[in-house]
């Protein structure tokens, strides 16, 4: 075994005449080597002449609104800022083997050298999403080798980001370094297929011109096929990804869309979860009410059921009290209120389990460390309220804190969601979200959402004595305590049916194999549960 090796004369791709593109693997710490099956289907696995790869897993961060920890500033990390800086540099895989987690992050719209008018304008309406796919897209396709892993992450524009990211790969797969200089015109015509999958657009069918595509601009030597087929020619199209994460994922409804209704930006990011996506998380905010954040939910069709109706892809989506930033992070730990965050960052950190792993050391500043009143409190004059202390040195209140509303008449945001939808606010409306089948919003039955309800909220509601009470349960739904044969739930009447909306249940996973782990000092168990009340865990 070998650290930090060069790519030696096993590592050098064995160069064919057709097709001319090729990927160089990377330089990263040399683990074992994975070998490519000659009965592979994928041409360009076979035209690139991979005789072996490095295995890794290539992981990527896509952050959220004025959300930036690379900008050189004293930036507040949001969750994805906190993961991206929690993944360990080492992992291992489900056989045990030791594998380089290589990380990409990207921060979200309205950071970096900005006027404040350009900064208020993008995180009002957005940035380019498509900018931002290439970006995270292009670390992807240069780095990728047979038998890596791809885990993806998002908040806000981020997770949407994440989300179109993930959806693009399971349609198209990844492109060769070849296709890579016509990567927009290909993803442009993505974006613009309506509700067809990419293979089937009238675009994908269509006979190739001279000249497209990287073919012979000359008829006599072009390629003589569809733009679908050049592009398989130097595509991965079996790609899988292990994992996409997201917090609270919302479009970017643009200016032009006045009118347009809260969720309607989803046309070409699909809510249709892939098969091709093993694991799918979703923290949601259950509070947030601008319609220009509208919830963005996958669900699950056909082809991600087994013929006996169970789930081939592990879907969850969970939802806990607060407002967007509450779930997802603030980008300033002066407006940052309560413990949400690190609540909603801890479950993904559950999800995460024997998945990819987490570097104890970077938990205990995030969260361990808070778990308790902290050396920095204990010196607090007497007076000083503590809510004033730095909210990084805060200890964590499981479900205390208060939840500061966003869409208060003052602060503003009620304009650009007036602007896109004509409506001041838009209640989200767990249980009964509708999608987009033949270009009309369709109810589908909620149990296709798999929607949970994190026992925070509850907790929060019983802790404030009612004072408290979640925007969209005020009216119709009603909580029912756990017993010994039913889990604690949420349930209403809608359109003459019962909904039902169970609460989470926090994980007691087996630990991992205590040598490794000790070895490369990841976090091993539930970090939720040494967060959670004790009388929370014991009713559940």
């Amino acid at each position: 075994m070998r650290i930090f090796a060069e790519p030696s004369s096993q590592c050098i791709i064995d160069f064919s005449p057709e097709p001319p593109y090729s990927i160089l693997p990377l330089k990263a710490i040399t683990m074992e080597n994975t070998p490519i099956p000659k009965d592979t289907e994928c041409q360009t696995c076979r035209a690139n002449g991979f005789k072996v790869n490095i295995k890794k897993r290539l992981i990527v961060c896509c952050d959220g609104t004025f959300s930036g920890v690379d900008k050189g500033t004293e930036d507040y990390a949001s969750n994805v800022g906190r993961l991206s800086r929690t993944i360990s540099r080492v992992g291992h895989d489900d056989a045990g083997e030791k594998i380089p987690q290589i990380v990409y992050y990207q921060s979200g719209v309205g950071t970096g050298s900005l006027t404040y008018v350009d900064k208020q304008r993008q995180g009002a309406f957005g940035g380019s999403l498509a900018e931002n796919v290439c970006e995270a897209y292009n670390f992807l396709a240069s780095n990728w080798g047979p038998g890596d892993e791809i885990c993806i992450f998002g908040f806000s524009r981020g997770a949407y980001t994440a989300r179109s990211l993930a959806g693009f790969i399971c349609q198209v797969g990844l492109l060769g370094s070849g296709l890579m200089d016509h990567f927009f015109e290909i993803y442009e015509a993505y974006r613009n297929r309506g509700e067809k999958h990419f293979t089937e657009t009238e675009w994908a069918k269509t006979l190739i011109v001279p000249g497209e595509l990287g073919t012979f601009p000359t008829k006599e030597n072009h390629y003589k096929g569809t733009r679908l087929e050049q592009i398989q020619r130097y595509t991965h199209p079996h790609i899988t990804i292990k994992v996409v994460g997201v917090w609270d994922t919302v479009g970017s409804l643009q200016v032009m869309n006045w009118f347009g209704q809260a969720g309607d930006d989803t046309t070409y990011h699909t809510t249709k979860l892939s098969p091709k996506i093993e694991n799918a998380f979703h923290a949601m905010a259950i509070d947030e009410a601008r319609g220009n954040f509208p919830p963005t939910l996958w669900y699950l069709d056909r082809n991600c059921l087994n013929e006996d109706g169970t789930p081939k892809v592990n879907l969850k989506q969970v939802w806990f009290p607060g407002y967007h930033s509450d779930v997802g992070g603030h980008s300033k730990g002066s407006i940052d209120t309560n413990s949400v965050d690190e609540i909603t960052f801890a479950w993904m950190c559950d999800q995460l389990h024997g998945l990819v792993q987490l570097d104890v050391f970077a938990l205990e500043r995030y969260i361990l460390f808070r778990l308790g009143p902290t050396p920095v409190q204990w010196d607090l004059p007497g007076k000083q309220n503590i809510r004033d202390l730095e909210a990084r040195w805060r200890q964590i209140q499981w479900s205390n804190g208060t939840l500061e509303d966003n869409n208060g008449w003052l602060n503003g945001w009620w304009i650009p969601s007036l602007m896109s939808t004509a409506k001041a606010s838009y209640y989200r409306v767990p249980g009964e979200t509708k999608v987009l089948e033949d270009g009309k919003k369709t109810p589908i039955d909620y149990r296709r959402f798999n929607e949970e309800v994190h026992p925070s909220v509850h907790q929060r509601v019983a802790d404030t004595k009612g004072k408290y009470q979640p925007t969209p349960f005020r009216k119709g739904w009603v909580y029912v305590a756990p017993t010994e044969t039913e889990r604690g739930h949420w349930k209403k009447k809608a359109g003459g049916k019962e909904v039902i909306l169970y609460e989470y249940t926090i994980p007691d996973p087996e630990r991992m194999p205590e040598k490794l782990s000790r070895e490369l000092y990841h976090w091993r168990g539930s970090l939720e549960r040494v967060m959670a009340p004790k009388e929370v865990l014991a009713a559940q």
